[in-house]
């Protein structure tokens, strides 16, 4: 069985780029999330500190099933980052945006040293680079450890989680057939939804069902913002779900932007992930509250500029009915040596936010 555990307790910070089994001088003990510019990045004067940071912190090997995995995952560290295990590097991340992992498992010790490096610095391959808002630098984000029987569900592609729902709607049947597609190293997998089980086979990593779906409840807006929720199990008692909606989006030329095949005026606002004096560095409860205030106006939509936000956010936006608009960072200097960079983050965008 799947056991997560938050990794934000018990970091050490240093202004210097670090890679081995040892402690800088300066380095301060913090706890995640944490950002080096919440003060500078926030006083207007964009000279903000930018370069090459570390974070690092000790802990004792993980108890592990037969054959299972310990997998680190990172769901923000802006804007590359690199990940050592005990002075050997695993991972280098291009991209501050999104959520990424990496297998510890074959250089694990009793005890050990895991050092994440983040670099904010200008460049011309990692974007943005130039823009109207803060290139803050951090772990801004919650970092996990998950421990994974052997037989699991894919962890590592583009920080997916490892199974895609399709919903087909007929509108005027108010029925769905639902896909449902995972990833992973074992025979069968068993998928549920709304009472229902099917047992499939897995053919080279990849299992698929069909589900349908009679008197459909639509994810209608904030006054209906249906969910269901599909399960997938393996036999090794690895288990993931995924929430989705069944609607229909559409633009027409003439009628606008059309929900569930009707007229349905977008007005909302846009929002940025940072708060005064914690830089990009929030809560939960900091999510929370700005949903609160999106909601409290009167809007539908928001735009969550310029980045990929944090999947919390995606998730309060499903439950009260916020139609999102999502992009990545290309935006305002195109860079010649980026491309590569937009074509990664246009991926994890879509790979890890396509159900919601």
């Amino acid at each position: 069985m799947r056991n997560v555990i938050n990794f934000n307790k018990n970091w050490y910070f240093s202004k210097t780029s670090l890679s081995q089994e040892c402690m800088a001088d300066d380095a301060l003990k913090t706890g995640l999330p944490h950002t080096w510019n919440a003060v500078d990045g926030q006083d207007g004067g964009n000279d903000y500190w930018r370069g090459t940071a570390s974070y690092y912190k000790t802990f004792a090997r993980p108890e592990l099933p037969p054959g299972g995995k310990a997998i680190l995952e990172v769901n923000g560290a802006a804007m590359t980052a690199e990940v050592f295990l005990n002075g050997k590097k695993l991972i280098r991340h291009e991209g501050g945006y999104s959520t990424f992992r990496t297998d510890l498992t074959d250089g694990l010790a009793e005890q050990n040293t895991l050092c994440i490096t983040v670099d904010n610095s200008s460049n011309d391959s990692v974007y943005p680079q130039k823009a109207d808002f803060t290139f803050y630098g951090g772990l801004y984000r919650d970092v996990n450890l998950i421990i994974v029987p052997g037989e699991h569900f894919d962890l590592l592609t583009d920080g997916g989680p490892g199974i895609r729902v399709t919903p087909c709607l007929d509108l005027n049947t108010r029925t769905a057939d639902v896909a449902v597609e995972t990833w992973q190293n074992a025979a069968r997998v068993t998928l549920t939804l709304e009472g229902e089980s099917q047992t499939v086979t897995s053919h080279d990593g990849y299992a698929t069902g069909m589900f349908h779906l009679k008197d459909l409840r639509l994810w209608d807006g904030p006054d209906a913002p249906c969910l269901y929720t599909v399960s997938a199990r393996l036999d090794s008692g690895d288990e993931i779900s995924i929430s989705f909606g069944c609607r229909t989006m559409e633009i027409d030329a003439r009628r606008g932007f059309l929900l569930n095949g009707r007229e349905y005026p977008l007005r909302g606002v846009s929002r940025h992930q940072d708060r005064k004096g914690a830089g990009i560095a929030i809560s939960r409860k900091d999510m929370e509250e700005d949903l609160a205030a999106i909601l409290e106006v009167g809007a539908n939509s928001v735009r969550l500029a310029h980045y990929q936000h944090d999947s919390y956010f995606y998730e309060l936006c499903d439950r009260a009915g916020i139609v999102v608009w999502a992009e990545i960072p290309y935006i305002t200097r195109h860079m010649d040596g980026g491309n590569a960079n937009t074509h990664s983050m246009m991926r994890e965008l879509i790979t890890q936010c396509r159900h919601h």
